[in-house]
Order: C-alpha cells, then sequence, then structure tokens
C-alpha cells in the first residue's frame, strides 16, 4: 500500500521533463532544444533506478513488461516507434529476463512536416516496471518545449548518441535458419572479418526461444553457428525475428536479424498426410509379419467354409470383420491417449507387459488349438471364433475374428508403422485418431479384397475331407502361439507363477475335453459334467498372475541399459549399440536371430570394441519409455548406433545380417 500511496502522490506533481517515481526517475531529454521545418531531432525517456533496480526490453523474457510511451506532439509533427537500446541478460533464477539494469535511454525520432507549428510542445505518458527482489509498476508524464530554429546540440546530446550506436543496426553478413526438431541453428559467414568471443541472440517474440536454455556458440574457420533451444509454447511465426548480441574484447554490437521461417502449418499438414500413408502401408505390411502368423489360420478356415456361399454373404463376412479390425484400432488408440493424457508411460503392444493379459491370451489359444483338434461345437461349425462365445452368428464371428487379430498383431511393429504410431502418441490430438484409423483400414483392407472378389479364392481346393484333416494342423499354430505367451511370460513372472498358469492351461482343455465327452441323455449327469468344467475354468482364472514377480538381479546381464551407463560410455567416446527390445515383441526376436546374434555381427563388435546395452522393455519400465519418446517412438524395436562423438542413427526395424553388417563398419 505505501508503494502504490507512493506512486499516487509522485501523479500529483505538476508536470516537467522531469519525473520522480518509487525507485526510479524519468526525464525527456533531447539532442536540441531548437529544430526547424522538414527536419529530424533524437529525444528519449532517461531511466535513472536506484542501484540494483532494473527495467525491462521490448521482450522482457520470462517475466515483466517493457516500456510504453505515448507521445502527444503540436500539429505538424510525427514520433517513430521507440528505437530500443540492445538489451542485456538479466537472470532470476530459474528465469532469464531480458532489459537494463541502472539506466537507460529509450530514443525516438521526432519529425517536422512542411507546416509544422511551432513552438513544439512534447508531452510523453510512460508506463514502467522497476523491479529488484520485488517488480513496481510506474506511471508518469513529462514534457519539453521545442522552439523552431537551427539544431544547437544540448549536454545530454553526447549521452544521447552513445545510446543511440547501441541500437541495433541490420546484420549484413549472409546468415540462414535452420529448425532441427527442437532446435534452432544461426549459421552467419563472416569472410574475412574476425570472430566475436561469444554471441547471443534476443528474440523480439514472446514463444520463438527458449530463454532459460543455454544457448552454444560454435566459430569455425570462416563462419560460426549459435545454437538455440525453440519454446515450449508451440506458436507459429513468419519470420525468425530478433537481436544479435556480438561481444569482442573492445566492445559489444547489436544487429538486428530476420529470416524467413517455413510455413510450418503446410508442413506439419504434408507430414500429417504422409504419416497417414506410413500407417496405411504398415497395416499392410503388418498382415504377413510373424505375430499374425495364427490368427491367419483362422482366416484361412472362414475363407474355405464360404468358397462356395455368394458373393453377397462373403461381402458381408468380409465388411463385419473390417468393422471388428477398425473399431479394435480405434479403441487402443483412444485407451493409448487416455493412458497417455494421464501421465502413463506406455506405447504399441502394452497390453503385453501385463502378466493377466498375457494369461489371458494362453488360455484362449490353447481353447482354440483344442477346438481346432476335437469335435467340439458350441452350436456352430468348428473353428468358428463365435464358438467361443456360444454364439451362432456368423457376422458375429467375422467381427470377433477382426477384435482379435488386433490383439494377436499389436505386438509386431511393422515397417512405417513405427514413426507414424510415435507421433500419433506424442502428439495426441485428432490426428492420431486418424493415424491408427488409417492403420486400422490398411491391416483390413487385403481380407476385405478377397470377400468382395471371391473369384480370387479361386487357388482354393472345393471343399472336402481334406478341411478336416487342415482344420486340426491349424490347431498347431495356436498351441505354437501359446507358447510363446508362456514364455514371454516366464520374463515377467517366476518359475512357480508359469507353472500354476500352465495347470490353469492344462484345466481349459480338461474342460472342453469333459464338454465334448459329455453326450449323457441323463440331465443331471450333463450339468453336473458342466458344472464341474465351469469349476476348472474358474479356478484357472483364479490362479492368473496380476503383477510382476521380483527380478533375479543376479541372472541379468552386465550391460543392460541404463541412462547413467549410456552418459558413462559417451563420455568416454565409445562406440555404442542400443537395442531396445521385449520378450513379446517377436520383430525383435527374429531381427536377433537373423541379424543381432550373428557371427558375423558378434564379431565385428568384439573387434571394433563396440558396447553393446540392451533395453529390455517386456516389463514396463518409465526409463526405458521416456527414451524412446526422444527418438519419437512409443514402441519396440528401436535401434541407435552411436558413434563416439555426435547423434546416434537410427536403424531400420527389419534388420538383416548384410544391413546390419554394413552399418557397424562404417561406424566410427
Amino acid at each position: 500500500m505505501f508503494v502504490y500511496a507512493v506512486i499516487l502522490s509522485s501523479q500529483s506533481i505538476h508536470a516537467d521533463s522531469q519525473f520522480q517515481a518509487s525507485n526510479s526517475k524519468i526525464s525527456l531529454v533531447t539532442e536540441s532544444l531548437t529544430l526547424t521545418e522538414n527536419d529530424e531531432l533524437l529525444v528519449g525517456i532517461k531511466f535513472e533506478l536506484e542501484e540494483g533496480w532494473h527495467t525491462y526490453w521490448e521482450n522482457p523474457g520470462d517475466a515483466g513488461e517493457g516500456a510504453s510511451v505515448n507521445w502527444s506532439l503540436s500539429n505538424g509533427f510525427e514520433a517513430s516507434e521507440i528505437l530500443w537500446p540492445g538489451p542485456h541478460r538479466i537472470p532470476v533464477e530459474p528465469l532469464m529476463t531480458f532489459g537494463y539494469n541502472d539506466e537507460v535511454i529509450l530514443l525516438t525520432k521526432i519529425s517536422s512536416l512542411k507546416n509544422a507549428s511551432f513552438p513544439l510542445d512534447i508531452k510523453a505518458k510512460v508506463g514502467w516496471y522497476t523491479c529488484k527482489d520485488i517488480c513496481i509498476p510506474q506511471e508518469g508524464e513529462v514534457s519539453l518545449e521545442i522552439n523552431k530554429g537551427e539544431i544547437l546540440l544540448t549536454e545530454e546530446s553526447a549521452e544521447i548518441d552513445e545510446y543511440l550506436s547501441t541500437v541495433p543496426v541490420d546484420f549484413e553478413q549472409l546468415y540462414r535458419i535452420e529448425r532441427l526438431d527442437d532446435k534452432f541453428f544461426l549459421q552467419t559467414d563472416i569472410g574475412e572479418g574476425d570472430h566475436y568471443q561469444d554471441v547471443y541472440f534476443f528474440p523480439k517474440a514472446y514463444g520463438l526461444t527458449a530463454y532459460s536454455d543455454d544457448q552454444k556458440y560454435e566459430k569455425n574457420l570462416n563462419s560460426f553457428i549459435l545454437e538455440i533451444s525453440a519454446s515450449k509454447a508451440q506458436l507459429n511465426f513468419d519470420a525468425f525475428e530478433g537481436v544479435i548480441e556480438a561481444t569482442n574484447s573492445e566492445e559489444t554490437s547489436y544487429f538486428n536479424i530476420s529470416y524467413p521461417l517455413e510455413d510450418e502449418k503446410a508442413e506439419n499438414n504434408q507430414s500429417i498426410i504422409l504419416l497417414l500413408l506410413f500407417a496405411f502401408i504398415g497395416g499392410l505390411i503388418l498382415n504377413i509379419m510373424p505375430c499374425v502368423f495364427p490368427i491367419l489360420s483362422i482366416k484361412i478356415l472362414r475363407f474355405m467354409d464360404h468358397s462356395e456361399n455368394s458373393s453377397t454373404k462373403t461381402y458381408k463376412f468380409g465388411l463385419y470383420y473390417s468393422f471388428g479390425v477398425i473399431l479394435s484400432f480405434l479403441v487402443i488408440a483412444l485407451v493409448l491417449l487416455l493412458l497417455k493424457s494421464s501421465g502413463e508411460s506406455i506405447g504399441w503392444g502394452f497390453q503385453l507387459q501385463y502378466p493377466i493379459v498375457i494369461s489371458v491370451l494362453f488360455y484362449l489359444f490353447i481353447a482354440l488349438g483344442f477346438m481346432f483338434m476335437s469335435n467340439l461345437v458350441f452350436g456352430g461349425q468348428l473353428g468358428q471364433l463365435s464358438s467361443v462365445a456360444r454364439v451362432n452368428n456368423e457376422s458375429l464371428e467375422s467381427f470377433l475374428t477382426g477384435i482379435l487379430a488386433v490383439v494377436v498383431a499389436s505386438p509386431c511393429t511393422a515397417p512405417f508403422m513405427g514413426s507414424a504410431i510415435g507421433f500419433a502418441l506424442l502428439q495426441p490430438g485428432i490426428n492420431s485418431i486418424f493415424i491408427f484409423l488409417s492403420l486400422g483400414i490398411g491391416f483390413a483392407l487385403p481380407y476385405f479384397i478377397l470377400s468382395v472378389k471371391p473369384s480370387l479364392l479361386t487357388f482354393l481346393p472345393k471343399p472336402g475331407a481334406w478341411m478336416e484333416t487342415f482344420k486340426q494342423f491349424m490347431a498347431f499354430p495356436m498351441w505354437g502361439s501359446a507358447l510363446w505367451l508362456l514364455w514371454v511370460l516366464s520374463g515377467q513372472v517366476d518359475s512357480d507363477t508359469v507353472v500354476m498358469v500352465l495347470i490353469g492351461g492344462l484345466l481349459i482343455s480338461l474342460s472342453l475335453w469333459l464338454l465334448e465327452k459329455n453326450t449323457s441323455e441323463i440331465k443331471w449327469v450333463k450339468w453336473l459334467v458342466r458344472l464341474v468344467a465351469l469349476a476348472f475354468v474358474l479356478f484357472s482364472v483364479s490362479i492368473i498372475p496380476t503383477s510382476y514377480s521380483e527380478k533375479d538381479t543376479q541372472s541379468q546381464e552386465e550391460l543392460v541399459y541404463s541412462e547413467v551407463l549410456l552418459d558413462q560410455y559417451r563420455n568416454s567416446q565409445e562406440i555404442i549399440f542400443l537395442n531396445f527390445t521385449a520378450d513379446w515383441c517377436i520383430t525383435c526376436k527374429v531381427n536377433e536371430r537373423v541379424a543381432l546374434k550373428t557371427k558375423s555381427v558378434k564379431d565385428i563388435i568384439k573387434q571394433k570394441n563396440i558396447k553393446y546395452l540392451e533395453a529390455d522393455w517386456t516389463r514396463k519400465d518409465s526409463d526405458i519409455a521416456q527414451k524412446l519418446e526422444e527418438f519419437g517412438r512409443t514402441g519396440v524395436p528401436l535401434y541407435l548406433l552411436y558413434p563416439s562423438q555426435g547423434e546416434p542413427t537410427i536403424l531400420p526395424e527389419i534388420l538383416t545380417e548384410d544391413t546390419l553388417v554394413r552399418y557397424l563398419t562404417e561406424i566410427n
């Protein structure tokens, strides 16, 4: 209250060329008290601050506000915009502000027109902030009279010239601005000129750069590069505009720069279209990825069942299957986005990081395999997914098959999918939904095309006795998938828990066998068998693990990824191969078998002393999830090859031995 009382009492003072406020004083100064027609005069608002106090530049940085000056002039005179002297950095931890300590003059050019009316009465209403440990808003008025006559310099003219010399001028050297990820790079050619000792960039607009981040200045032979962190505020600018502070041993100079930036909105639109295309292609390729092979057995059986149906009926089944696929992808997208918005570190295939999900899928594949092998029927053809739901509805069966196909496909990452899903999860919004929609359309399209064009199925033989044999054979991919899921589970829980899940699978099979053999005509016997089968199923569900077992730390390899170990190797300038993998990622395991674990690759790694780190994402790990996000990914595999110095190379998601050998040979 005292501060504002001082301000109000100060404003009652008669307006003249000086105004005294708390902690500061302003004066209206001029290079001359006389002026002729069609001429210019430099005037300025001089701020004198108590020791340790400061005021702000036009862009104050992280806090504060620049001064404002409203001019009132006689007829026939005009005032320019404020000519801001080059600012200084004023750190206020953890913030960075831009302004002036102790004293500054904000200059303005007053122009007289042909029919200017003298004497010139200049009045300025000034608003400003003075800050130290606290900030105080100030406001005051100053005035001055200029008479007609030739310019005669005043005592203040030398000081005005001194501040005029610090007003930024255009930067004459060739320069350009490039943006890479979250960094701006100012690159300039200084020709034969001398290098500056230090360079700093002050942005004119809020939201262009990150004020508190350090700027990195690098001198080359005839050029320099200034690395500037972009602001985290998602704002679009037409130009990279601001002031360069260039310091050498004798003086500090200030230069204006303005460089047009590409239309980020148009560029983003192009990127979205490209990512939608990548997602669509990734969905197509996903159909032939290893993790989807088991579900192909269900599709093949359905094709055989309906190979002689009308095209209309086959089309309907394809439509329902596609609807199940697309709806599943959209549900996954919504779940992922909701979990991401709540702070969870998750990615594609996240459900297989939970023992309960793996165990349920293990039971499901055991049951499907048994039904393929047996003659068990729940009101419909064997091999129909609807039999699991006890419904005899072929449309619903096709719909549920589509859902199961997506669930089984989720551990795989096909080529082109990584960047599209990474963007979708790291930049949540409506575009994320469209990316998952495009992925679903690509995944469903081949089956839908075959359902629309049944003539493409002519390669299939006519239905006959062989179909029963083929149906039974399809049980083995189901059981193979069950074994794989059990192996994934073994990386999350202890051996005793794995045995319990195996017992649960055995009881599921036993319950299905009882139902198949339950042909008694005695009603109470039939219901008793059903109750026993139900009891086996309920017991199997009750023993499903719901959490991880403690890790056996002694069984861990020596070079397990950690950010500390990675930094240690980076500081030692080692070559590093970082492998992001998971037991549930079949693509990862195929890559390891055909490329990473081959003798030629191991020999090169040993010969070049390449440090091999493995980031195992079989279990949820927020550190690994954050590292994946740094490279725009939300799923595995991801392979990073770090040179001894510089940024890492991102290797393809699908590796071959020759490809990996080439990368390892070329790295230095």
